[in-house]
Formats: C-alpha cells, structure tokens, sequence
C-alpha cells in the first residue's frame, strides 16, 4: 500500500478520492442530507439512500453519517460487495466491532508520541484534551487526520485470520474524534474480557485517569492478546450463514458491552447488480474474471434471512418482536439500479418509504463546500471567483456534482492556495489573502480545462508513449465494456505474462499517488478501482488515443495474449511453432517491452525456422540464439523448481536448457513424484535423440 506524503496529507479538498471518517473536519455542506439519513435508518428496520453517481454518497456515510451514528450509541459498519458479499458482510463486522488490541496499541502509541514527549505519561483525559488543542493541533496539522486514521493489519505483529487483512478502525481513534466517548471505550475493552470468560476482576477499568502508558501496557500484554484470539474464536462461528453469526455476534459481544446496537451499511449495492452478473456462454472467457453471479443470489437470500423473523418449528412465525434481530439495515447505491431491489422489496415492504434520494449540491451547499476548507486553511477566494466556478460547475440551473467541485478545489489550492498560505504565514497580516479569479480563468481554463487536462497530466508528465501505454493498460480492465468502475484484484493487473511487473508497480504507484486510483486492501488481497466515475469519459477518450489508435501496439499486445495462451495449453506442439508469421515479426519488433523466459525464445526461435530462414534475417536468428543462451545460464535451479510447480499442474513444459541444468543437478536433488512426472512430461516432448537417456532415466523414476 502506497503511504500518502505529507503533501497529500496536507490539502484541505479530497480531488477524485472519497472523504473518509478522518476528513470529517473538512467536509461541509451536507449537514442536513446526513441528519435526514440518520432519522431514517433509527427509524426503520431497513432504509435506502440512493444518488446519481458523482452525488458522493460513500463521503457522506463516511464524514457525516458514521460519525452521527456512532455518537448516538450505534456502532455503524460500512460494507462493500467486494468478490463475496456475505463473507465480506462477516469481515466487516469483526474488524470494525473487535479490532485487535495490537491496532489499539498503534492509535494510542502513535498519539502520545506525537502530543508528548519521549518520557511524559499522560492520563487518557490529558491525551483527549492535547488533541483538541488547537493551539497544540490545528485542524489544518496533517497529524490531526494521520492520528484518527484506520490501521492497516500488516502492522499487527499477530495474525488473525478472521480479520482477513485490510484496514481497521481502532476504538482509541473514535476516541480522539469524539465520536466515542470513553465509557464506551472502557465498555469495548471490558467485553474482550467478559465475552471469553476472563474473570472480571483481572480487568483495571479504563477511566480518565488512567495513565496512557500504562493502558499500553495492558493492550500489549500476552493476556490481553490471549482474551482477544479466544474472543474471536467465539465470534468467528463456522459457518457461513450470516443470520447465526450475527446472531452470536448479538450474544457473545453484544451481552457482555451494555448498549450495543448494530447498524449495517451496504455501501456500492450496485455492485451486485454491476459485477455479479452471468453474461451467457457467448461469453465465456469473460465471464471467468467476473465474480460468481449465484453469490448475488445467496447475499440476497441472507438479507432475507437477516431481515425477517424466523420461522417457528411448525413453520408458523413465533409471533414474538424479540426473534427479530435487534439491527438496523441502510442500503446505499447508484438511483439508475434501485429498479433492481425488487427481490429486496418482497421482505421490505416499507423499503421506499424509508428511502432518502441524495441530491447533488446547491448552490449555497456547494459554496460552503468550497469556502469552509479553505478559511480552515487560512485563505479564501475572490467573490468573483467563487461566483464563477459556481456558474461553470451549475447543471440545470442548480446543482453541482460534488466530485467536480473537489477536484476543481484542489486544483486551485495546488496552483495557488498552498501559496498563499505559506506567505499568509511569514507575513502575519490580518485579511484572509484570496485566490484570484486569474488564476482559476486564465491560468487553468476554467473548470473545463481542469477536469479535461486531470487525467492528460498524469500522461503528459510520464516519461514516453510506452509508460503512458503501459499505464492506461493497468486502467482498461478498471472499466467494464458498458462504461462502469470495474474493481480488480492488484495480482491481475501485475503479474501479468510476459510483462514486466516491477515497471508495472511502480506505474500502478504513480496512479495512486495522482489519486487515479485507489487500493483497498479486502478479504486478504488488494482490489484497485478508479477513484471516481468521472473520470471514465476521459480514460476512455485516452484509450482510443494512445492504444486503440495505435495498429502496431495493438497488434503486439493482441500477439503477447496469444503467447500467454499458447504457454498455458499443455497441448502446445514442442517441434513446431506456436506463433505464426505475423506474430512473430510484431513480437520481434517489440521485443524490448516483453519480459522473455526460455520457453518464450524457444519458441521464437522455432517462429524463425518456420517463418524467417532468409539470410537478411540471420542477424535476428543470432539475436534469439543469444538470448537463448543468456537465458540458459542466468537460470538456477531454484527458479527452475518454481517453474516445476507449474509444470505438474499441467501448466505448459520445460525449456531444453531447463532440462539440461535439471540433468545435470539431478543425483543431488531429490524431486518429488509430481515434479518427476512434469520432468518426463518434458522430456518425452523435447529429447533429441541423443537424449533418450534422459528420456529412459526419468521413465525410471516415474515407473520403476
């Protein structure tokens, strides 16, 4: 995961990104809509809230709604469908209601050694009030956001497998925003106790008072950790169905914490009806990289379970609203599916009655939004300014799309607002100094300019048309083919055949850095998405430019899939060649961009026999050859193992001189019965006949 600078950290717009809890302080003009929202979901079993895209619906649950919830008792926990919606339903439960001690640990750390010095032990009540110092933290300190921010699990010394990585959002960060207050903090840390059995009295409780390191202390404690993986175990039920392990969740936990009250947001619900879909056998092959269509099914089928009252034995409903599960339900999504919850309806009844339709900015909204951060910051803009980015960004003579607004926003403060403040700062004058209207017109074009140049100045400022290419290649698949946000797992957009995936890494970083895209690490992987719809018209446009547009890439790329796949058909011929005229002279012009194994050059070599032969090509043969060669010593056995692992799965054979280096090293390495069998799977297609020896000896070993 890419760490933002402290650049990054330090603006007060969020661009294309979402706002997230930590961006509270900064997120203005929604105060209304978040209380509406509120109502709703304390009101009714089940509720909807649903926009347009580009509304931005995730920052408000984020900065407003969570924040609101949580400071009226309820403990929120945002959902994504991510590849397994009821198994991400489960993840998202555990790590935001239980996070480990381990993160407790790291928020608490992390804030002292940021307020106080090396040798100071302040009490938690001492902590609290350091933080909300604005003469010690201003709400502009990049520290102020850093220290609320979530935890990732990789820095969690111990693994707990339920968690299934990610990030989590320890109770000391709730905290310090204030959405907690520390009763409930000391209730939490009780219930990992009580929940497992650990005898109450072994538990100091937690007060105001309570010295900071000494808290630590307890939090890394071996008894602590060992209450906490025996809390889990219990919370962790196997199995999958959702209703039981919410229900025990209710039991375990929730008895053991007075006041606990669950609410489950379904954030980006579209997605079930976006990504889990079966596009027919006409389109097979792309339908293995979507996720399971029966998985929308079954999530649906645990909605219903979750939301009804259960059945008595006799199949009657027990008549009783204590069999009802004591959760409130919100579902989030794009307006253009809410057609699509007519399942949803058939045990919701009342789910548009509890529904909230989330507009885009007002005007005066949108004014708020882009004036508030900034005098927080310690500037402000021009009212001719303010009156002209308003009447640029207006659609139908009032509304503004948020993600515009912040995008725009954040533009002006990097070309001009940073600036502003720096010298604000060294000269100590009074007035507010003002962004002028030049600047945002003149300079940058307007809001037009802005939101066209976003996505060209990330191209623009890389180094040649080959990172662009490669760069909008790792974009593509984060768009489906109807114009939608696609989410990938980070593997498949790096470990590409033949590519070379330490250049694709960095290029992945460089997108996150420019807020492109984001990670989000899930269900013990990391998925990449673009960071806003808006931006699909523009990658789109790109697209066509700099790959579609371009006949020659587009057949060396069409080439490198037929490679790909020819190397994972354990049919492929090992005498003749697996790529034709035409693909061997595009892969052989691009052969610089390809990240060649033996197998690759064999066959390309073989594409030479078959195809070239003529004199005027003898210096290409004498390329390959070479490369043949180069390949063959750098290769060690160690890697050639690896490659074995492959092999046995029926995954493609052996190069020539990969057997040659196996024979040459095989009375000193012992090869399991599967590696035996790839060898000689190998062997039987790529011997000469001076190498029936080989042949034999290794048909030996497989049946003796």
């Amino acid at each position: 995961m890419t760490t933002l600078t402290l650049e990054q950290q330090y603006k007060p717009y969020k661009g294309p990104e979402s706002y997230q809890v930590e961006d509270a302080a900064f997120f203005f003009g929604r105060k209304e809509a978040a209380d509406q929202i509120v109502a709703h979901v304390l009101s009714a079993h089940i509720s909807l809230l649903h926009a347009q895209s580009g509304a931005g619906k995730t920052s408000l649950l984020n900065a407003l709604v969570i924040p609101q919830l949580e400071e009226r008792g309820w403990t929120p926990v945002r959902i994504l469908p991510q590849n397994d919606p009821v198994r991400a339903t489960r993840v998202a439960c555990l790590q935001y209601v239980v996070p480990p001690p381990e993160a407790e640990a790291i928020a608490l750390r992390r804030a002292l050694d940021a307020l106080f010095g090396a040798t100071d032990d302040p009490t938690l009540e001492e902590l609290l009030a350091r933080y909300d110092d604005p003469g010690t933290l201003p709400v502009y300190d990049p520290r102020k956001r850093c220290l609320i921010a979530p935890v990732l699990l990789d820095e969690v010394g111990a693994r707990y497998p339920a968690l299934d990585g990610g990030r989590v959002t320890p109770y000391i960060c709730r905290l310090l925003r204030s959405s907690l207050d520390l009763q409930t903090v000391a209730d939490h840390l009780a219930a990992i106790g009580t929940a497992c059995g650990t005898v109450a009295g072994s538990w100091q409780p937690v007060r105001s008072d309570t010295r900071v390191r000494h808290l630590l202390k307890t939090l890394q404690s071996a008894a602590c950790r060992a209450a906490y993986a025996t809390t889990l175990d219990y919370l962790d039920l196997p199995v999958r169905e959702l209703r039981p392990f919410i229900e025990n969740l209710l039991h375990i936990y929730g008895s053991a914490r007075p006041g606990f009250c669950l609410v489950l947001l379904f954030d980006q619900f579209e997605e079930l009806f976006t990504r889990f879909v079966d596009p027919g056998s006409l389109h097979a092959a792309h339908s293995q990289e979507m996720p399971d269509w029966r998985l929308r099914l079954e999530f649906i089928d645990e909605l219903r379970t979750l939301c009804r009252e259960p059945a008595a034995a006799d199949g009657r409903r027990r008549g009783s609203r204590r069999s009802v599960l004591p959760v409130r339900y919100l579902i989030s999504m794009r307006s253009e599916y809410i057609a699509q919850l007519r399942p949803i309806r058939e045990f919701a009844a009342d789910l548009d009655r509890s529904a909230y339709q989330l507009e885009l900015l007002t005007e005066l909204s949108a004014r708020q939004a882009i004036e508030e951060p900034a005098v927080l910051y310690g500037y402000t803009y021009e009212e001719e300014c303010f009156n002209q980015i308003l009447a640029d960004l207006l659609k139908e003579e009032r509304y503004i799309e948020p993600a515009h607004l912040s995008l725009v926003c954040e533009k002006l403060w990097l070309e001009s607002g940073r600036d502003l403040v720096r010298q604000h700062a060294a000269t100590a004058a009074g007035a507010l100094p003002t962004v002028p209207l030049a600047t945002y017109a003149e300079r940058l074009h307007g809001a037009k300019g802005i939101l066209r140049d976003f996505l060209q100045d990330f191209l623009v400022a890389l180094a040649d048309d080959d990172e662009r290419r490669e760069a909008l290649e790792l974009i593509e698949p984060l768009i489906t083919g109807s114009g939608t946000r696609n989410i990938v797992e980070r593997r498949q957009l790096i470990q590409v055949p033949f590519r070379d995936a330490t250049r694709r890494t960095e290029l992945l970083d460089k997108l996150v850095n420019r807020t492109l895209v984001r990670i989000e690490p899930r269900l013990g992987g990391q998925f990449i998405e673009i960071t806003h719809e808006f931006l699909i018209l523009a990658v789109q446009e790109a697209l066509q430019k700099y790959l579609y547009g371009n006949v020659e890439y587009q057949q060396f790329r069409v080439a490198l899939r037929a490679l790909a796949e020819s190397q994972r058909d354990p049919a492929a011929s090992a005498t003749d060649s697996v790529i034709n005229r035409a693909e061997f002279g595009i892969l052989d012009r691009n052969r610089q961009r390809v990240q060649w194994n033996g197998w690759a050059v064999e066959q390309m070599l073989r594409a030479w026999l078959c195809h070239g032969g003529g004199s005027e090509q003898r210096a290409t043969l004498r390329y390959w050859l070479d490369a043949a060669s180069g390949l063959a010593a750098v290769a060690d056995l160690g890697t050639i193992r690896q490659r074995l692992a492959g092999c046995g799965a029926g995954q493609g054979f052996l190069s020539r001189p990969e057997l040659q280096q196996i024979n040459a090293n095989r009375d000193r390495q012992a090869f399991t019965p599967a590696e035996r069998q790839a060898i000689l799977r190998s062997e039987l297609l790529r011997a000469t006949a001076e190498e029936h020896a080989d042949v034999r000896y290794w048909t030996l070993q497989v049946m003796p």
